[in-house]
């Protein structure tokens, strides 16, 4: 190897080395691709002069758009809610009262804590006086939005409450359900009873309530097949050969 390939080699080494370039041929970048490592940023993407927010199908291109987002719950720019904000609520159904597929219909009971605790159970056992265990905890946002509800629906005015000081004491009727919805805020405490006769439905706003909580308490709807009378097969009759056999025999000897 002669001295003039020595240098070339070296000034190319050394070239490479720099970045400057990949190769003694004086192409920028190797056979494996650029000199520089790719870009891990996400390029912004502008959107289309003269398109409406979407997604251009014509085009191709795709365009930030905010359309059909959800928009922003009350619950989150009207403030916050009262720091000892509690819902104590008892669905009860009474005896002879028919057995339906929603869930407000079904007897059960919530409890919202102020530290955003959950808990709910839906049970043919519970009463007013039942303390179900933690379903979940709630998310801040999600406690503000159940506060705007009750507000809008009239709830968090305690001048309004039909409830009784002390609705453990209340009962049932037979063939009638009962919503007993005890809220707790600014130190005070009130409560709302809400009745129903047979398959007629709670009011508008106790449903709403009721579904509500029940939503976030992950409990849904009954099915038809959930309700049906569980039947169960315990295989052949072991006492059918024996009849087969006294059947045959004659009537002087099974007497």
């Amino acid at each position: 190897m002669t001295a003039a390939v020595r240098i070339q080699m070296t000034a190319c080494a050394l070239l490479a080395a720099a970045g400057l370039l990949a190769g003694c041929s004086g192409a920028v970048g190797t056979a494996d691709g650029p000199a520089a490592p790719p870009s891990n940023q996400v390029a912004e993407l502008e959107p289309v002069s003269g398109e409406k927010p979407g997604t251009s199908a014509a085009s191709g291109r795709f365009v930030e758009t905010t359309e059909g987002a959800p928009a922003e719950s009350g619950a989150l720019t009207d403030g916050t809610y009262p720091p000892d904000f509690t819902i104590d609520l008892t669905v009860l159904v009474g005896l002879g009262a028919p057995e339906l597929l929603k869930v407000e219909e079904r007897q059960a009971k919530y409890v919202v804590l102020p530290d955003g605790a959950l808990h709910a159970d839906a049970s043919p056992f519970i009463d007013i006086s039942t303390r179900p265990g933690r379903t979940r905890w709630l998310f801040e946002d999600q406690v503000q939005f159940l506060w705007s509800l009750c507000s809008q629906l009239g709830f968090t005015d305690e001048r309004n409450a039909n409830g009784p000081p002390n609705p453990d004491m209340l009962q049932v009727p037979r063939g009638e359900r009962l919503a007993v919805m005890t809220f707790r805020a600014r130190g005070r405490t009130w409560t709302f009873v809400r009745r129903a006769t047979d398959a007629q439905p709670f009011d508008a706003a106790a449903v709403r309530i009721i579904r509500t909580i029940a939503i976030l308490s992950w409990l849904p709807d009954y099915r038809a097949e959930d309700i049906a009378p569980e039947r169960y097969d315990f295989g052949p009759d072991p006492y059918a050969v024996y009849r087969a056999i006294r059947a045959q025999q004659p009537a002087t000897i099974r007497r």
